[in-house]
């Protein structure tokens, strides 16, 4: 039994997480990013719900938001690979606190789509209602799973580097960081993990 230990019972993070620091900041500013990019359609939408205006939204500066949020998510995800291989701290708790945040910008979001497949329900836009709600759903999903990434390959390559079986928990936050709602689950599972590692390091 000696040889089948667990990640929790016999791990030592052996570099302060400076990469995984970056990592999670970077994934917090791609979460402002986000929000900035949906503040630039939501506020538009508004006012033609509203009769305030007429339709006015630009998508140059959401597609430059987009596209810098898809650089800075890259960014995060590299820099997490970097500090899993270096055996870093997982700095999980920011990974929590930035899916917390997110969960107004997904409803908002739901909120958008929904609004505009509502506008297309005239005979001459009906047949591409499914192909906005497919792009919905997908870049949607990118949004979420973005954020789920670098706590994702982190946990990967900590196991395998140092040659442990995942404990239960870590499977368990690793699969429902796949799943909408589920993720923030997911996220505290794994900081929870990692905590109890940290604790059970010091007391070695």
């Amino acid at each position: 039994m000696d040889d089948q230990k667990t990640v929790s019972s016999n791990t030592v993070f052996t570099e302060r997480p400076r990469f995984m620091f970056m990592s999670k900041i970077l994934l917090a500013a791609t979460a402002l990013v986000l929000y900035v990019m949906q503040f630039l359609v939501f506020i538009p939408l508004i006012g033609i719900i509203k009769s305030i205006n007429t339709f006015d939204l630009k998508m140059t500066p959401v597609f430059i938001l987009l596209g810098v949020a898809i650089v800075l998510g890259l960014a995060s995800f590299a820099l997490a690979i970097v500090g899993g291989v270096k055996n870093e701290g997982p700095s999980s708790l920011i990974t929590v606190i930035v899916k917390a945040c997110m969960i107004p910008f997904f409803g908002i979001n739901l909120y958008c789509w929904l609004t505009g497949i509502s506008g297309m329900l005239n005979p001459f836009l009906l047949m591409g209602i499914p192909f906005v709600g497919f792009l919905g759903v997908c870049l949607t999903y990118v949004f979420m799973f973005t954020t789920s990434a670098p706590d994702i390959v982190y946990t990967l390559i900590f196991c395998i580097r140092n040659r442990k079986r995942p404990t239960g928990l870590m499977i368990a936050g690793v699969i429902l960081e796949f799943f909408f709602l589920a993720d923030l689950v997911g996220a505290i599972l794994l900081h929870k993990t990692y905590k109890d590692i940290t604790v059970q390091d010091s007391i070695r």
